[in-house]
């Protein structure tokens, strides 16, 4: 019994070592730094520079090219150790929950299971619809944790559920919004890495996986797989995707500093205005707002779906106190209520 116990505790310190991430901050030359984004992940524009994520097995080749990067985190998954005692939702509570809306609002839910995880964990979707005006209604799709370690943003998507649902009927503004759209909601994209609070998935960074034009067959993620064969099924004009942290709402492109074409980037960037409006979040491109970032969502479903495809980046940490969930919830609120009431 002691061997299989310390064989598992050797496996999962295995695996949780295997999936130390780094952060540093780098201040360089715009040479430098877009070699930086072709290998590693610029995940905040800094005062002084770019934040950069680095894998525990990649600093060596990291530091060759920029030897005075600045360590910030020397494993950005601690603060699950220093905070363990938090309330934070695991995937089974996700799975109630959503369990417990369809039960408790059948009438216009419908949860959907749309594939499994590598650990066999079910992926689901919760389809809204109020079945007023059938057939004339844009679909649209709201996810988060596509990291898995960005723990406020389910908090934040479900308790928005919850008010949506609950306050139908009873809102004006909420029955609005809701008779006007069908709207698909996936509070976690990767469950695995949501189980393990981890960025990564299978190894890889999930908003990393997503072709782009310069690499049209990118991707060998499942879980982001399989969300792209569910949108294949669906027309959504709209898509926004939750991550955590930094105050930001950004449109594509992410992996080029070119505008998208015609009036696309005109129309995005009045909307992330608008939505960024109470809030005070930054508003721009992803490449300008960040950096460059390849494979991400928002770039694929523009690209491929011709979706109003946006990001956003709450708050200021993945995992703030918990007694601060309500007011990331207050913060975040009117920024998505305004994304979703700008289909008609």
């Amino acid at each position: 019994m002691k061997l299989i116990l310390c064989s598992l505790l050797f496996v999962s310190y295995s695996l949780f070592a295997s999936d130390s991430i780094r952060s540093y901050q780098v201040n360089t030359t715009s040479i430098k730094m877009l070699e930086i984004a072709n290998k590693f992940e610029v995940v905040k524009k800094l005062n002084l520079g770019f934040e950069v994520y680095v894998k525990e097995t990649s600093v060596n080749e990291f530091l060759k090219i920029v030897p005075n990067a600045k360590l910030l985190e020397r494993n950005i998954h601690a603060i699950f150790e220093e905070k363990s005692s938090q309330n934070y939702k695991k995937f089974n509570d996700v799975e109630r929950d959503l369990l417990g809306l369809e039960t408790n609002y059948k009438e216009i839910t419908k949860l959907i299971t749309y594939g499994q995880s590598a650990n066999g964990k079910k992926l689901y979707a919760l389809k809204l619809d109020t079945l007023v005006n059938q057939g004339k209604k844009p679909e649209i799709m709201i996810t988060s944790a596509t990291h898995g370690d960005e723990l406020i943003t389910v908090e934040v998507l479900i308790s928005l559920m919850n008010e949506l649902l609950s306050q139908y009927g009873k809102d004006n503004r909420i029955t609005k919004m809701l008779d006007g759209r069908v709207i698909y909601f996936i509070p976690v994209v990767s469950p695995d890495s949501f189980e393990m609070r981890s960025r990564y998935v299978e190894g890889e960074d999930p908003n990393r996986a997503y072709p782009w034009p310069e690499k049209p067959k990118n991707g060998n993620v499942g879980v982001i797989n399989s969300l792209i064969e569910f949108t294949n099924n669906h027309q959504f004009i709209g898509s926004l995707d939750i991550h955590a942290y930094g105050k930001l709402i950004m449109y594509p492109w992410g992996y080029t500093t070119t505008a998208p074409n015609g009036t696309d980037a005109s129309i995005m960037q009045n909307l992330v205005q608008d939505m960024a409006h109470d809030n005070q979040y930054a508003a721009g491109q992803i490449s300008t707002t960040i950096y460059i970032a390849k494979g991400s969502s928002a770039d694929y479903y523009y690209w491929k779906k011709k979706t109003r495809a946006i990001a956003v980046e709450i708050g200021n940490e993945k995992v703030p106190k918990y007694s601060k969930i309500p007011n990331v919830v207050n913060e975040s609120r009117e920024m998505i209520f305004k994304f979703i009431e700008s289909f008609n």
